[in-house]
C-alpha cells in the first residue's frame, strides 16, 4: 500500500544506513529518523507522535502525518493520496522494552506492518470482537470435551479489555467467522499486541465501508453497523469521545448485550439509566449474549458501572 516505506527502508537489515544514504549529498542538515529512537521520545504517546511527525515527512512518498490524541493514533498520508492509520499504545510498550538494533527493528516493523501484511488475505480479515472472560473458559471446556485425544487444545488469542470483558479476534470470512487461535500467530510470525494493532486498522477500514448509525429508542441510543460487529464499537475511542462531547461531558454508559445489540446513554441521565437497566435484564438471554452489565467510558477505557441481574435470576419475563 505504501511505496514510501519500501523506498524508505528497502530490504536491508541495516535500515538506518539505508535511510541516511538516500539523503541528497548537498542538502542542508535536516532532522533524520533515527530508528534507534531515544528513550526521551518514548515517554508518552504525544512525544512519540511529535518525534515521528517531525522526522518522517518528505522521505519517499510520505508528505504528512496527523496525530489524533483521542484515538491515540497516527494517520500517514502519502503523495498519491493513500492513507494508513497506526495506533501508538502497543508500539510504545514494545519499543520501551527493546534497545539498539532490536528497537530499530521493532520500529521498522511498526511502521511497515500494514504494508507487509497486505498480501495475507487472512490477516486483512482479522477484526476485534468483544466477549466476556467466561466465554473463553466455556469454549475451552467444550473443545477439550470434543477433542479428547488432544490434551492441550489451541488457546484463544485475546487481550483484557475491562472487568469481565476481553478483546477477542476473529477472521471475518465471506460465509463464516472463525476465532484466531494461538497456532495462527505462530504461522503469521506476530504476537498478540501486533495482531491487536492490525485488527484495529482492519476495524477502521471495515467501519469506513459499512458506516456506523446511531438510532434512538426512548431515552437511550443504540448502534447499527452490519448486524454482527456492533459490539466492536467498544474499541473506537473517537466514537465514545464524540458521544461524551454531545452529552455535555457526561461519561457514556453502555450495555454490550450481544454482538449486534449495543445500547448506551450517559451517567447524568437517570431515567435513561433506569430504562437501560430494564432492557439489559430483558435481553440478557438473547442469542450470542455478551453481558447485561453496564460499563462506563472515560479517558479511553471501560470500567464496570453496574451489574445487572440476568432475567433468569430475577424470574421476570416480558
Amino acid at each position: 500500500m505504501f511505496n514510501f516505506l519500501k523506498k524508505l527502508f528497502g530490504k536491508s537489515k541495516q535500515p538506518e544506513q539505508r535511510l541516511r544514504a538516500s539523503e541528497p549529498e548537498a542538502a542542508a542538515p535536516v532532522k533524520t529518523l533515527d530508528l534507534n529512537i531515544p528513550d526521551e521520545a518514548l515517554r508518552d504517546e504525544a512525544r512519540f507522535a511529535a518525534y515521528l511527525q517531525e522526522r518522517l515527512p518528505f522521505f519517499g512518498d510520505l508528505i504528512r502525518i496527523d496525530y489524533d490524541a483521542g484515538a491515540g493514533s497516527l494517520t500517514l498520508h502519502s503523495r498519491n493520496g493513500d492513507t494508513m492509520t497506526k495506533f501508538l499504545n502497543n508500539a510504545l510498550l514494545a519499543l520501551r522494552e527493546k534497545r539498539g538494533q532490536a528497537r530499530a527493528e521493532a520500529l521498522l516493523n511498526y511502521l511497515n506492518m500494514t504494508d507487509a501484511m497486505d498480501g495475507n488475505d487472512e490477516l486483512a480479515k482479522v477484526l476485534p470482537v468483544l466477549k466476556t472472560r467466561d466465554f473463553v473458559d466455556v469454549a475451552r471446556q467444550q473443545m477439550m470435551h470434543a477433542i479428547k485425544d488432544e490434551p492441550e487444545p489451541p488457546q484463544f488469542v485475546y487481550l483484557d479489555e475491562s472487568e469481565g470483558l476481553i478483546k477477542l479476534f476473529v477472521i471475518n470470512g465471506e460465509t463464516a467467522v472463525s476465532y484466531v487461535m494461538s497456532p495462527a500467530l505462530e504461522s503469521w510470525g506476530i504476537d498478540a499486541s501486533e495482531l491487536a494493532e492490525l485488527a484495529q486498522n482492519n476495524l477502521q477500514k471495515f467501519l469506513n465501508k459499512t458506516g456506523v448509525q446511531i438510532a434512538k429508542r426512548s431515552r437511550f441510543q443504540y448502534v447499527e453497523v452490519d448486524g454482527q460487529f456492533e459490539s466492536s464499537i467498544a474499541f473506537l475511542p473517537n466514537f465514545w469521545a464524540q458521544v461524551q462531547e454531545q452529552s455535555g461531558g457526561a461519561a457514556p454508559i453502555a450495555a454490550f448485550l450481544s454482538r449486534d445489540k449495543v445500547f448506551f446513554t450517559h451517567e447524568n441521565d437517570i431515567q435513561g439509566l433506569q430504562l437501560l437497566e430494564l432492557i439489559s435484564a430483558d435481553l440478557s438471554d438473547v442469542p450470542y449474549v455478551i453481558s447485561p452489565d453496564q460499563y462506563r467510558w472515560e479517558n479511553g477505557r471501560w470500567t464496570l458501572f453496574k451489574r445487572v441481574a440476568r432475567v433468569e435470576a430475577v424470574n421476570v419475563r416480558h
